[in-house]
Parts: C-alpha cells; sequence; structure tokens
C-alpha cells in the first residue's frame, strides 16, 4: 500500500514567507509613519525597530517549534515500527527451529499479523487491502499457509 503524503509545494512555501516578510515590512511603514505624524524620533523610532524584529523572531520561533514537534511525531512513528517489526521478524527467524510444520507457519502467520496491525494502527493506513504479505488487513485473516 502506497500513502501518499501532500507536502506544501515550494510556490506555496515561497508564497507564504513572501507574505511573512511583507506584512512585516508593512507593519515597520505604518508604525514609521504613525511615529511620523506624533513627531516621535530618537529612542522611540529604535524601540519600534527592535519590536518589530522581535515580532519577526517570534514567529520564526513558532515555525521552528512547529517543525520540531513534528519531527519528533516522525522519529517516534520510525521507533515504533522499528520495534514492532524486529519483534515479529525475530519470531520468524527462530520458526525453522519449531518442531513441526503447521507450528512454523503458525508463527510466521502470527509474525505476518503483528507486521500487518502495525503498519495499520502504526502508521493509521485504511486496513482494506491486501497487501503483498498475503494478510488480509480488514479482519486480520492470512491465507499463508493454505492449499492453493
Amino acid at each position: 500500500m502506497i500513502v501518499n503524503v501532500l507536502l506544501p509545494s515550494m510556490y506555496r512555501r515561497a508564497g507564504r514567507s513572501f507574505l511573512l516578510g511583507f506584512c512585516t515590512f508593512l507593519l515597520g511603514v505604518l508604525l514609521e509613519m504613525a511615529f511620523q505624524k506624533f513627531s516621535i524620533t530618537g529612542v522611540a523610532a529604535l524601540i519600534d525597530n527592535v519590536l518589530i524584529g522581535i515580532a519577526a523572531g517570534l514567529v520564526v520561533f513558532a515555525y521552528e517549534q512547529q517543525r520540531y514537534r513534528d519531527l519528533n511525531r516522525k522519529f517516534a512513528v520510525i521507533t515504533s515500527m522499528n520495534h514492532h517489526v524486529r519483534n515479529a521478524l525475530q519470531a520468524i527467524l527462530y520458526s525453522p527451529y519449531a518442531l513441526e510444520q503447521t507450528e512454523q507457519i503458525k508463527v510466521i502467520q502470527d509474525s505476518v499479523n503483528r507486521i500487518q496491525w502495525a503498519l495499520n494502527e502504526v502508521l493509521a493506513g485504511d486496513g482494506d487491502t491486501v497487501g503483498d504479505t498475503g494478510v488480509n488487513t480488514k479482519d486480520g485473516k492470512s491465507d499463508i499457509g493454505t492449499a492453493a
């Protein structure tokens, strides 16, 4: 199952950045006009520039915080998938040492079901397709080891 993730296009990201820069510019111009109208110069004009810089810094900080949270979420999903898949593959790795073939098939089926569960639950798949593993993800039944 292929999941298409829609990412903002380069033009959309550039447009947002330009819009943010332009809004900061307009805010600076409006404040400068207000200062000129009220004949405010010197330290007050310097404070204006500092406030605009702080506002721009806060916007960038908020963006970076959001990006940091998104990356942490993605790393948590990767870590969880790694844990579930490795555990299931460990059982498959040791399945040849089982005494009976039916026990081997059961271990492999259980492992495939665990991997499929991880794909559906951890990655939030839609759960109604049959993948390459032969596991029907809708009801968790497997056709591995059954006669064709």
